[in-house]
């Protein structure tokens, strides 16, 4: 319905579910966002509580992020994720 939107499947749906972000790609989202902060500081950027954090998604992890979406039939990209909308689409 909406080719050029940006629709994450976020952390918090990998809190919810183990599966959670994989499940998020399967239902339509097309943007993965890990966390790449570093495992020891990781704990300064909690935004809610019982997040999963298995470490799977830093970047000295990344390749494990990588084949969990393998698994699925997707494959990363390390570009940009700008937006294909223009402003005037976007209604700004």
């Amino acid at each position: 319905m909406l080719p050029k939107i940006l629709l994450p499947a976020t952390t918090a749906l990998g809190s919810i579910h183990p599966k959670g972000r994989e499940m998020g790609i399967l239902a339509g989202a097309n943007v993965v966002m890990p966390n790449l902060s570093p495992a020891e500081v990781r704990g300064k950027y909690l935004l809610y509580d019982k997040k999963a954090v298995t470490g799977d998604e830093s970047a000295q992890n990344i390749q494990k992020l990588a084949a969990h979406m393998q698994e699925i039939g997707y494959e990363l990209c390390y570009e940009r994720g700008d937006s294909l909308m223009t402003d005037k689409e976007s209604g700004e």
